[in-house]
C-alpha cells in the first residue's frame, strides 16, 4: 500500500446539495451518489467520535464509517487520527475516485478492519460480488484480512468474491455519480 506522508488540501471544498442533504464538498456528494448506484444504505455525518466526525456510514452487513478526502495515497494522518478516535467499528478511508489494481482488480479505498479492542489493520478496500449476494449486489471487503463483503456479509473463502467487478463499470458508475452531483437544481 502507498503511504502519502503529508496530506495538503490545495483546493478549496464546493458545498454541494445531493438528494436533499447539503454535503461540505462535491467529493463527498459524488461519494453519496456512488453509494446510491450500488445499492448502498448511507447516513451523512452519523455521529462524534473523540476528535473524528465521520463523513459518512455505510449500513450493510457490517456498519462501517467513511472518511472522504481528495487523496490518491493512503493518508496515515487520517487513519491515525481515526484509529485514535476511539471508534472501535471498522472505517473506509476514500479518496479522489476508485481505482484499478496492477492485477485489474477494482479498489474503493482503504478498509481498517478492527482485530480487537485497541487493534486495527489498514489495507486497501477491494470491490466485488459475491456468489450468493442479492441481485448480483456490489459489495467490498478487505485486502488480505476477512475476505466478507461489508455490504451482505457473503463470504466465499478469501478469494475477492466470485464475480469480477469491471473498472468500466465502475467507471460509468463513477461518472454518472459525478452528473448527478454537478447539475442537481437547489
Amino acid at each position: 500500500m502507498e503511504v502519502g506522508l503529508t496530506v495538503k488540501y490545495e483546493i478549496n471544498a464546493i458545498e454541494t446539495r445531493y438528494q436533499g442533504v447539503n454535503f461540505r464538498s462535491r467529493l463527498e456528494a459524488k461519494w453519496a451518489a456512488m453509494f446510491d448506484l450500488l445499492g448502498w444504505r448511507w447516513t451523512y455525518e452519523p455521529c462524534d467520535f473523540c476528535g473524528w466526525i465521520p463523513d459518512f456510514a455505510i449500513h450493510g452487513e457490517t456498519l462501517v464509517y467513511v472518511e472522504v478526502k481528495p487523496v490518491c495515497k493512503f493518508p496515515i494522518e487520517v487513519a491515525d487520527k481515526i484509529d485514535a478516535s476511539g471508534c472501535k467499528d471498522e472505517a473506509l478511508i476514500l479518496g479522489v475516485s476508485p481505482w484499478v489494481s496492477e492485477h485489474e482488480v477494482s479498489l474503493l479505498g482503504w478498509l481498517r478492519e478492527t482485530l480487537g479492542e485497541d487493534s486495527f489493520c489498514w489495507g486497501t478496500a477491494v470491490l466485488a460480488r459475491w456468489r450468493d449476494s442479492p441481485g448480483n449486489q456490489i459489495g467490498f471487503c478487505h485486502e488480505d484480512m476477512s475476505f466478507s463483503d461489508r455490504i451482505t456479509g457473503e463470504y466465499d473463502g478469501g478469494s475477492y468474491g466470485t464475480g469480477d467487478v469491471g473498472i468500466r463499470e465502475i467507471d460509468a458508475m463513477w461518472r454518472e455519480s459525478g452528473n448527478r452531483t454537478r447539475w442537481e437544481k437547489k
